[in-house]
């Protein structure tokens, strides 16, 4: 993974200290410059590096010496023509020779997760864009007569996202950008299907889906395939002295796979599968986020002295906050599930814990690396990501590299309440409608700002139920094969999810398999953290 920083001017310009240490943060392990002079105008390239793949580290931008073609790529190539990569080879490089040989019509060829800007010399011209979800962030800002593209903005403010769909294309000689999709939509492009809208039929309505139903098990095969391409080939940090002392002392810290974990079915469901990927000496830790929130303390407080008692045997001021949060609890209830269904894992789990004076001195940073996104909603899931990303305990730091995120689960499968909503209102129609509205607009939501808080701890974010072949399998699947909507939940097991609650259980996880859907910012309480956020909505504006 890489952090980007390209600009393409009249005059010369050199990146700021402050933004070039932003982009430093998301690769520590190199970072350089590349600048090209053409017909009166000066692009500069910076890439920083956080090597995590291939046997040898490839430091960025990478330069063509036959055409002067310049390649700044940050993602992960997973498949190239329909074909896994072979373990310990670069992507970066094989990315760049696509590119050279066929131009940008070689995205065609790519399934992954990447942004990416690249200088077709021959042509004069500059591509740059996101893949068809936005798993990696990218922005941009115009100026009367300066473009700037980066993975994260400056201080400057006037940044904006770049649309997933398509890529821009910049002449850079006149200055001349369009909006250029390669096919007549991103389906076309990305070989993504469009999602299966047909109506179930009476037989369909009558099935029931259960754990031994076909769908249960074409999803695990999907999964498999797709954790198998994120979890195996991982380099470990560059060795020093330091880390061959530590390692050898403590060759359980030799983790290279940490998981965002709050103990429901998506990430637990990972978790699972992993197991029976890596090899079984490798330890794996599951990083489990809660905040201390001052209104709910007080709220628990202020009960407490009400009724005159103590809350769980102690004196109201001696509550764990950590405790009050919903995702600890299920977090530590699937953390040991996991070890007992699979004993022979060295399972760490990472108590985050966030203090309210921490959150307040962080919040800064977070504001800035999350924009433009700027709502109260945007802001108590940026800090939940940006701290579970850290993931350092009061002990402990995670040396892993790669954050395995359940994010998409959701969206594929009928994960949310308004999922539920929506078949109530207007039946599977609404529940098609819903789920395609969802599929949609992934690439305008989450990833981008979720990568830019994430990537500033020098970790990537990695999100198995995005891979383009299990996205397809959700796509054309039909809706009663992955939700069971309309159904009785005898069985115990939540309708929405209902496929991937069925594969957990399946696995041995019947206590995942049944835990609720719940909002990260709720889960952790990352959200209205003071007294005086009790009156205010996601959607509002931050007041900074």
């Amino acid at each position: 993974m890489c952090g980007i920083l390209y600009s393409i001017s009249s005059a010369p310009r050199s990146p700021s200290a402050d933004h070039i240490a932003l982009i430093s943060h998301r690769g520590p392990d190199a970072i350089r410059t590349r600048v090209v002079h053409r017909n009166g105008r000066t692009q500069s390239f910076t890439s920083s590096l956080l090597s995590v793949r291939g046997s040898t580290p490839i430091p960025q931008p990478l330069e063509d010496p036959t055409t002067g073609s310049v390649l700044c790529w940050n993602g992960e190539a997973w498949r190239i023509t329909g074909v896994p990569l072979p373990p310990g080879e670069n992507d970066t490089l094989a990315v760049f020779e696509l590119l050279l040989a066929r131009g940008i019509d070689g995205l065609r060829e790519l399934e992954g997760e990447f942004a990416f800007v690249f200088y077709d010399a021959p042509l004069g011209v500059c591509w740059f864009g996101r893949d068809w979800a936005g798993r990696r962030s990218l922005v941009m800002r115009r100026e009367e007569d300066t473009l700037m593209v980066a993975s994260v903005g400056d201080d400057k403010g006037g940044w904006e996202e770049i649309e997933t769909g398509g890529v821009w294309r910049s002449d850079v000689v006149s200055g001349e950008m369009i909006w250029h999709t390669l096919g007549k939509d991103a389906e076309m492009l990305y070989e993504v299907p469009k999602m299966n809208m047909a109506l179930p039929t009476v037989d369909d309505e009558s099935a029931i889906l259960n754990i031994d139903s076909p769908e249960v098990s074409s999803l695990h095969d999907a999964l498999v395939k797709s954790l198998r391409l994120r979890v195996r080939d991982i380099q470990l940090p560059p060795d020093t002295d330091l880390h061959s002392r530590l390692r050898k002392a403590r060759p359980e810290d030799d983790v290279r796979v940490a998981i965002l974990f709050s103990g429901g079915v998506d990430c637990t469901t990972m978790a699972r599968i992993a197991h029976d990927i890596l090899p079984p000496d490798e330890p794996v830790d599951l990083l489990n986020v809660a905040f201390e929130n001052p209104r709910i303390v007080a709220a628990r407080n202020a009960a407490a002295k009400k009724e005159g008692t103590k809350v769980d045997g102690t004196d109201p001021v001696e509550i764990d906050p950590y405790a009050l949060c919903p995702d600890r609890t299920t977090g530590l209830s699937s953390f040991h599930e996991l070890r007992k269904t699979c004993p022979t894992r060295f399972w760490r789990f990472i108590s985050i814990n966030v203090p309210y004076t921490e959150l307040l001195a962080h919040r800064p940073t977070v504001i800035h690396l999350m924009h433009p996104h700027n709502t109260e909603m945007d802001l108590s899931i940026a800090l939940a990501f940006y701290f579970a990303a850290r993931g350092q305990s009061d002990d402990y730091t995670t040396p892993a590299r790669i954050l395995l995120s359940g994010l998409g689960a959701d969206e594929l499968f009928g994960g949310y309440s308004r999922h539920s909503t929506a078949f109530r209102r207007a039946g599977y129609q609404g529940l098609l409608d819903e789920l395609n509205l969802d599929f949609l607009r992934l690439g305008k939501r989450n990833l981008g700002r979720d990568d830019r808080v994430a990537a500033h701890w020098a970790k990537e974010m990695r999100y198995p139920f995005l891979d383009d072949k299990v996205v397809a399998w959700a796509m054309r699947t039909p809706v009663t094969g992955k939700c069971s909507f309309g159904k009785s939940e005898d069985d115990g097991i939540e309708n929405g999810k209902k496929v991937l609650r069925l594969l957990a259980k399946k696995l041995g996880m019947p206590t995942a398999a049944a835990e609720a859907k719940r909002a990260v910012q709720f889960g952790a309480r990352s959200a209205k953290t003071s007294v005086e956020s009790r009156k205010t909505k996601g959607t509002d504006a931050l007041v900074v």
